[in-house]
């Protein structure tokens, strides 16, 4: 597919899925690279509308002329959920701390083992809306790649179209009413994104893996791995290369490459009648027992051998096509999976686990042989196939236990969603696992590992009124900390705007008609240091006699949230800036 073609594409994306960037891939004059387009508005670094009680609060603190709106944009990312307030005075402050970010987003390490890190991961990546009626673009693979805060793991399901006159591979979620795409399409589609990320020198490079489920018959495999090879050339990782051992390869070795995840079927075979079934799974527990299962796919809890020589051998996965994915081969796993690695041999290199969450052991108690397990094996985790309306699981959880990439449904805008935007917003996609038990970057000089964390909330300024609301609005912060504790909740007392109220003068002529709210209510938690602790901060609108409505929201890692007061940038339902702010105070020390 062209650019013209491509950016045909988009259009269609952006009436079905909400981005926060639109990316529009145009041709330039040479008609061989590929640019991308900011949506108007999208990063607006106008000086945003304050509500009369925020201006007024500061004017009280003697402020309100001494202050400067500084976008918090670290030179090397694209963090800009927040606005920082720095004095006009003293000079020396701007020596000492020249626009410091309210969000600091740590530089990442690329020379770690890939199963050191957490990676921003896409399911069902193709599909527009739901699991089961969805629609299908290959424009939704240039969103995930290319988005504000990225997808660097995307998936695949390619099918054969064995129609009459047809012959050709295509992406869809198989047994279901959505409706496909071609596979040669999403290739294109990926392969010009990938190399407009090499070609952008903004650090963005980092791998992308794709994790490729193959439901194409055997004899026809071939004519994947050639269109593969066609449109990524040099950018896909094309077997094992010298010098990198799967345990050993990093990132930075990998930077600009596409490195494809292939199923691995252990010891499969297809008996005479054409029933799968399951030879010896052998593996090596964690304290070096080996270990052996002989069991039937029709029935996992029951183990049962099976005769090699009566049975016809037939590989699900084509030489040439394992080949590709030699740095990943992704495997259901047997039962209790999580007690046992899978060596090398019988099992080829670099085995990774790719589970359902269905199938995903119980917490917490298997919560030390996960964490140990993921120092050995790559963990793909996805939702489960009930999830009809492309609902998420919970990434926080997933990466509790280790799992490297929580697969999310991008087209759903949800509280999944804003956690994976925290933890991965300003980085390339990729970020180290930290131990999730302890934080040592935060214990203080004395040992002590407890927090006091507390907050303040002034108001909020210009939240846009949805177009025709003629009722008032009722509305409170909602503040969430994530902690491995459990999670800590505090809401403010509704503060309300009636609609029949005169709105403040527009500061400009486009002007949306815009809500402003005033709480000034603090909050305190006290809790122990977790390096996967997090915090939501919710605008919600109270309705009478029906469910509370989310409007905007802020979310972010807590130990990168810097003390001090800011105005934070408030993301609406639509995965974009709206314009609204929401002054706020912050302070993270240590306690006894």
């Amino acid at each position: 597919m062209d650019a013209q073609a491509l950016a045909a594409e988009a259009e269609v994306l952006s009436a079905f899925y909400s981005i926060d960037t639109a990316v529009n891939l145009q041709l330039r004059k040479d008609q061989s690279t590929l640019a991308t387009e900011t949506e108007t508005g999208s990063r607006n670094e106008t000086m945003p509308i304050l509500s009369p009680s925020v201006r007024a609060f500061l004017a009280a603190r003697h402020e309100a002329s001494q202050i400067q709106l500084c976008p918090s944009r670290r030179a090397d990312c694209n963090v800009d959920r927040v606005w920082i307030l720095i004095p006009m005075y003293p000079s020396s402050f701007f020596s000492a701390r020249p626009n410091k970010p309210v969000v600091r987003v740590p530089k990442v390490p690329d020379d770690l083992p890939l199963n050191r890190y957490f990676i921003s991961s896409s399911h069902n990546t193709y599909l527009l809306g739901w699991q089961l009626l969805g629609r299908s673009s290959a424009a939704a693979y240039t969103h995930v790649l290319l988005a504000s805060t990225p997808a660097r793991c995307i998936e695949i399901d390619v099918w054969w179209d064995g129609r009459p006159g047809r012959g050709v591979p295509i992406v869809t979620h198989g047994w279901t009413l959505s409706k496909s795409v071609s596979f040669v399409d999403v290739c294109a589609a990926i392969g010009a994104a990938v190399k407009y990320m090499g070609d952008a020198e903004d650090g963005q490079d980092w791998p992308v893996l794709v994790s490729l489920e193959c439901h194409v018959p055997l004899v026809h495999q071939n004519e994947l791995v050639q269109i593969m090879v066609e449109c990524w050339g040099e950018m896909l990782v094309q077997g094992e290369m010298e010098g990198m051992r799967g345990e050993t390869v990093t990132p930075r070795q990998l930077r600009g490459r596409i490195v494809l995840m292939v199923e691995y079927y252990p010891d499969d075979v297809i008996d005479g009648h054409g029933q799968d079934v399951v030879l010896e799974t052998k593996c090596e527990g964690l304290d070096g027992e080996s270990w052996v299962v002989l069991e039937s796919k029709d029935d996992r809890d029951t183990c049962s051998t099976i005769d090699v020589h009566s049975a016809l051998v037939y590989p699900k996965i084509a030489d040439s096509l394992a080949n590709l994915g030699f740095y990943a081969r992704i495997m259901k796993p047997p039962n209790a999976w999580w007690h046992y690695v899978f060596p090398t041999p019988p099992h080829p290199p670099n085995v990774a686990i790719n589970i359902n969450e269905h199938h995903f052991p119980r917490l917490p108690h298997t919560l030390p042989a996960l964490r140990q397990h993921a120092m050995y094996h790559l963990r793909r985790v996805y939702p489960h196939g009930l999830r009809v309306t492309s609902s998420n699981l919970d990434p926080w959880v997933q990466w509790r236990s280790g799992t490297q990439m929580a697969c999310l449904n991008w087209q759903r805008w949800d509280e999944a969603m804003w956690l994976n935007e925290a933890i991965f917003g300003g980085t390339g996609g990729w970020v180290v696992r930290p131990d999730p038990d302890f934080a040592p970057e935060l214990e203080g000089g004395d040992g002590r590992r407890g927090r006091r964390f507390m907050g303040r909330v002034v108001g909020l300024s210009a939240l846009p009124r949805p177009e025709g609301d003629q009722h008032d609005f009722v509305g409170y912060c909602h503040a969430e900390l994530f902690h491995r504790d459990g999670r800590r909740i505090w809401q403010s007392d509704p503060a309300r705007v009636r609609r029949d109220e005169v709105p403040v003068p527009k500061a400009r002529a486009n002007d949306m008609d815009v809500v402003h709210l005033a709480w000034d209510q603090t909050f305190e938690w006290t809790f122990d240091a977790d390096a996967l602790a997090f915090l939501l901060l919710k605008v919600v609108r109270r309705h009478a006699g029906w469910r509370d409505e989310t409007v905007a929201v802020f979310c972010t890692h807590l130990d990168q949230l810097a003390s001090g007061w800011c105005l934070i940038r408030l993301l609406g339902m639509q995965r974009k800036y709206i314009g609204a702010t929401l002054l706020c105070e912050f302070s993270l020390a240590h306690h006894a």
